[in-house]
């Protein structure tokens, strides 16, 4: 898909080994390293510099660490990059022990809430110089959850989030506009005419047996997860989340499907039959839509989730893929650099060109990346993700828990209150396990 690129776990061709297994870096410096404030880069070690050594990355794809070695020795011809296929999942807790033992990698990719852990053990390195100049290409809401004590550890890379996806045909033959609805309430007025559940026609199609899919209207009723960035406080026991989730099951109405009949086919395989007006989803499923699209002769948009009516904006959860530097690495200069260049335009374009997946740099930033400016449905989801929630180290029970919760009230197997009371007990019991 593109959007999100498939994990690919296996271990891949490894030119080398890697140019690693010094003792962390101190967080109070960046190693003395030498920094061109013309260039506004870190000069990177002789060795390196002159391909006399090799410097490591640890990708998740072939193809995209094909692309961005190539697109980077565009720029230093002389620099011999090789790379070993780790998936994201599993980088982190790698480099921990490979790091040490002289085996890991100089750069490695990973998820965003992985660095915090990856600071604590020493895994990941600050960024020293570069974490001004990345704060002036991304938003903080990127830039935040991978820095500690005003030291950025890991480079964002892409990001991704759910967005309200709507058919700009389809609309203007039934309301007379292409515009889509900024409110549930508006959606609401367009199904008393539209839906027939008979025919299995709908105005709207989404998933109802995830929390990730549900939170965006979860929050424009005002609930907050993990409100304190505290892992033991997910916001279950919230006052307000009653009110959240009985609106929440108030929108079966317009969408009168069980939540375990919400599949791929019946969502999105069914909106790029062009034949639903919206469908909340993510980036992964342009590429499914662009064909349908063609096929059926309808247009589409990308735009922020809906509110309620006099609601706040819709939060949704992000994600965010990073480049973190190896606090074991022989060459801080050069891992740096390299890191850096994932966020440069010619780093992003490579990374879009290669994935499709979007660059976390700033609106104006991401309009200028080669082939973005030709994609129209960006726009949307880049302007739903400065409004989104990147939440460290979110348990794996969190969304075990969250996903019976809202399953509960959506399949109205026991009301808004009920459901929140089995959910906090839940979280509770498996928090302190």
């Amino acid at each position: 898909m593109r959007g999100k690129a498939a994990i690919a776990i296996a271990a891949a061709t490894v030119l080398g080994l890697a140019a690693c297994g010094g003792p962390p870096e101190s967080e109070e410096n960046d190693g003395d390293l030498e920094w061109d404030d013309e260039a506004q880069q870190y000069v990177m070690e002789e060795e390196i510099a002159n391909g006399e050594a090799a410097l490591k990355v640890w990708f998740e794809e072939d193809y995209l660490a094909e692309a961005v070695i190539d697109a980077f020795n565009e720029q230093y011809p002389d620099v011999t990059v090789e790379y070993e296929l780790v998936g994201k999942h599993d980088t982190a807790s790698k480099m921990a022990l490979a790091g040490e033992a002289g085996t890991g990698a100089d750069v490695f990719m990973t998820f965003y809430n992985e660095i915090p852990n990856a600071i604590d053990d020493g895994t990941a390195a600050p960024l020293g110089n570069y974490t001004d100049v990345l704060e002036g290409r991304m938003n903080e809401t990127f830039t935040g959850v991978v820095s500690q004590d005003d030291q950025m550890y890991a480079v964002p890379v892409t990001t991704e989030s759910m967005a309200l996806m709507y058919n700009e045909t389809l609309l203007e033959e039934l309301t007379g506009s292409p515009e889509p609805a900024a409110t549930w309430e508006e959606i609401a007025e367009l199904a008393e005419d539209y839906n027939d559940p008979a025919s299995n026609q709908w105005t709207i199609r989404m998933s109802n047996s995830e929390i990730y899919r549900a939170y965006p209207i979860l929050s424009t009723l005002g609930w907050q997860v993990f409100p304190d960035n505290d892992a033991a406080n997910p916001g279950f026991g919230d006052e307000g989340l009653v009110e959240a989730l009985e609106y929440y099951a108030g929108l079966r109405d317009i969408y009168d499907v069980p939540s375990g009949d919400g599949g791929w086919e019946t969502i999105e395989e069914a909106f790029a039959e062009g034949e639903t007006p919206y469908v909340t989803t993510g980036p992964w499923s342009f590429a499914l839509f662009d064909e349908g699209a063609e096929e059926n002769g309808f247009e589409y948009g990308v735009t922020t989730m809906p509110t309620a009516e006099g609601g706040d904006p819709a939060t949704t959860f992000a994600g965010m893929h990073v480049a973190a530097v190896s606090g074991f690495t022989e060459y801080p200069a050069a891992a740096r650099v390299f890191a850096n260049f994932l966020a440069s335009d010619e780093g992003a374009a490579a990374v879009y060109g290669s994935t499709g997946q979007i660059p976390a740099l700033n609106e104006d930033l991401i309009s200028g990346v080669e082939g973005i400016a030709d994609d129209p449905h960006v726009a949307g989801i880049v302007e739903q993700s400065a409004q989104a929630e990147l939440v460290p180290q979110i348990p794996e029970y969190f969304w075990e828990v969250g996903d019976t919760l809202v399953i509960d009230v959506w399949d109205d197997l026991s009301d808004a209150a009920a459901a929140q009371e089995k959910a906090v007990e839940t979280y509770e019991e498996l928090h302190g396990i």
